[in-house]
């Protein structure tokens, strides 16, 4: 039986995974724009997949608290690139941030950029196997969330 130690378990190897995944991402956007960072890119980008989330919603959607998606929010706002008004739902008031053309524009700009990258990392692995790690580390997220009742607020 192989050592039960915390740095040969699955947790451990994801952890390492996402934090290489992370300054690998950070760097190269760096290398792109000093735009935005990493953090409030992975918010717009967010954002434009999923339109109209409030504050609360993009929380648990990025996993950082609602004090830090705020921050990443207001400084995207006060860079030009998004926007936040109020809307009613469900009888309460809520706001609701939209990504400014001058966003788009810059977000495009930064995929346009990243595609060679992507493209090498494709001819890697493939998008098959891309897609069932996707399934396969979200499926296993859930299920940790649940057991840990893990809440980003």
């Amino acid at each position: 039986m192989k050592d039960r130690f915390y740095i040969n378990s699955l947790p451990y190897e994801i952890e390492l995974t996402a934090r290489i995944c992370h300054e690998n991402a950070k760097k190269f956007l760096e290398s792109i724009t000093d735009e935005v960072s990493i953090d409030e890119f992975s918010v717009l980008d967010t954002i434009i997949a999923k339109p109209n989330l409030s504050q609360a919603d993009l929380a648990r959607i990025i996993l950082k608290g609602k004090a830090h998606t705020g921050r990443f929010l207001m400084s995207l706002e006060d860079k030009g690139f998004v926007e936040r008004h109020v809307e009613e739902r469900g009888g309460k008031l809520i706001k609701v941030s939209v990504v400014t053309p001058e966003g788009l524009n810059l977000y495009s700009k930064i995929r346009d950029k990243m595609e060679p990258s992507i493209r090498n990392f494709q001819a890697v692995i493939s998008e098959d196997e891309v897609q069932n790690i996707i399934e396969n580390l979200r499926n296993f997220r859930n299920s940790m969330e649940k057991v840990s009742k893990i809440v980003f607020e």
